[in-house]
């Protein structure tokens, strides 16, 4: 936030002798009176309308819930002398009053007390600080929580405070000594984050998706918003960084409101015309819907992503003319921690008759109906062919080695504030098909194997499955034996029969021929 600067108007008023004991229709202050500050912590713009210090005008506004005040005395100066309330009304109060941790006031040549704190603030953002002697107050807002983008400005309280018309909008002339506040607060809520997985195989376009939601501050009608950006860094396993859509309460937003920046680091900035516009939409949702690109598995298999808002408010009319689109110098607000798994494939093609390497074998791989069953073994295939790296067919090489480079195995959604987010499922079924056999080699009846993918690289030399073939079946070949010695035989008899018939036809035609 840009320094704030505060003053307390102050009214003087005639200070007479005191007593020990005054008159109850005196109009001075009595110096043995004591007060409080009641505070009412809200979020800047939200209320309905303005405070009066005497709490009865009704403001509404969303509390801040865990915020603690601390209320700094001024001991130099006696507010039961008149001299002291000269000069009250132009002190300027700069917004580093309170030091670099918020309890360490320094204002001029005042001195302070060791300050008086109070309660944290409860869910309606109220809280009180008493028994507070007749003084002047620096009032620190001390510690709050971390949806709080910059504390409130510190400001300066008496007790007791001048309820006439040059101080307060609801002035009855009387003094005040329960003083009512209303220190306000940009809050930020912290943004949300979760992912989803379009396509299960590694090296495809925009596979990965982290919606990022994060709720529009409400600012005070005299800031401006200096800069809205909402950034996604990669992790190296991720690449092609875009934004798919960008809306509001669900409606889109226009493209001239805001500029993408794409690659590793992926934002959205609102330009200074969509900073206007976000001013009229105070605790609505922006949605950026980031994409990426899976291009490798790391070892341990899981990839994590954290997106973070930043957001940050100026007081004055309108938003600087060329704000930050990208990240600024300056700490954001991190989403939740969400997490994808993945898994590498090494299939071992071998003869079943030798257990030797077998090249040229091709394979396609399916989801299975049930991704997360207990045991895989009985995985049945739905759906298509499942690309990676634009590519449905895995041939095995030289080595018989069926490579696939990834395949998804699971991911999951971290609560707020958890640093180590680990998916529910460390492996997730599929089906291998094969379609096409080595030459020479039987492709099975039932193509379809079970196939169990686990987070991580699958070691060299060891394979997640084994894939056999058999060889094919020919003609038998003719061979000597049985068979043959029994074909040799007949022959035989055949050949003895014509030779014994032949000798017959020769004797009849011999005795013929003696006949005649």
């Amino acid at each position: 936030m840009a320094a704030a600067v505060g003053a307390l108007a102050l009214g003087l008023a005639g200070l007479g002798a005191t007593t020990a004991a005054q008159a109850a229709d005196l109009g001075n202050i009595d110096t043995g009176r004591t007060g409080s500050i009641l505070i009412h912590k809200h979020e800047s713009g939200s209320q309905n309308a303005n405070g009066t210090a005497d709490g009865q005008t009704a403001t509404g506004g969303d509390g801040v819930a865990d915020v603690v005040f601390t209320a700094y005395r001024i001991t130099n100066l006696d507010l039961t002398t008149q001299s002291a309330w000269d000069g009250l009304q132009s002190t300027q109060v700069p917004a580093d009053a309170c030091g670099a941790d918020f309890q360490t006031p320094s204002l001029g040549s005042y001195t302070f007390d060791g300050g008086k704190a109070s309660a944290a603030t409860d869910s309606q953002g109220e809280t009180s600080i008493g028994d507070l002697p007749v003084a002047a107050y620096l009032v620190c807002e001390t510690s709050s929580p971390g949806t709080v983008k910059t504390k409130a400005a510190p400001f300066l309280v008496t007790v007791p405070f001048p309820n006439n018309s040059a101080n307060t909008a609801s002035a009855d002339g009387s003094w005040l000594y329960n003083v009512n506040v209303y220190p306000k607060n940009v809050v930020v809520q912290a943004p949300t984050k979760t992912v989803d997985v379009s396509a299960n195989g590694l090296k495809s376009d925009a596979q990965v998706s982290y919606p990022v939601k994060a709720q529009v501050p409400s600012i005070a009608s005299t800031d401006s918003f200096k800069h809205f950006i909402i950034s996604d860094p990669l992790d190296a396993s991720l690449t092609d960084g875009q934004v798919a859509s960008v809306t509001i309460d669900g409606e889109d937003v226009s493209s001239s409101y805001y500029t993408v920046t794409t690659g590793q680091t992926v934002s959205l900035g609102f330009t200074k015309a969509g900073l206007e516009f976000l001013k009229t939409k105070p605790n609505s949702t922006v949605e950026v819907v980031f994409t990426a690109k899976v291009v490798t598995v790391p070892d341990g298999g899981v990839i994590d992503n954290t997106a973070t808002f930043y957001v940050d408010t100026v007081p004055q009319s309108t938003p600087p003319d060329n704000p930050p689109l990208t990240p600024p110098d300056e700490p954001g607000t991190p989403t939740n921690k969400v997490v994808t798994s993945w898994g590498d494939v090494r299939v071992s093609k071998t003869d079943a008759d030798n257990s030797k390497a077998l090249q040229g074998a091709t394979f396609q791989v399916y989801d299975a109906q049930d991704p997360y069953a207990a045991s895989c073994e009985g995985a049945v295939r739905t759906g298509a062919p499942i690309s990676v790296d634009g590519t449905t067919e895995f041939t095995s090489d030289g080595d018989g080695v069926v490579s696939i480079a990834g395949l998804f195995v699971d991911k999951k959604n971290g609560a707020p504030g958890e640093a180590s987010v680990t998916p529910d499922h460390a492996q997730r079924c599929y089906v291998l098909v094969e379609t096409a056999a080595p030459a020479g080699y039987v492709l099975p009846s039932s193509a379809d194997t079970p196939l169990t993918v686990k987070t991580g690289v699958t070691a060299t030399g060891s394979y997640d499955l084994t894939v056999t073939n058999t060889k094919q079946n020919v003609p038998q070949l003719p061979l000597t034996g049985a068979n043959g010695r029994l074909l040799l035989m007949a022959l035989g008899i055949i050949l003895v029969a014509i030779a014994g018939g032949s000798a017959l036809v020769a004797r009849s035609r011999r005795t013929r021929e003696q006949k005649s």
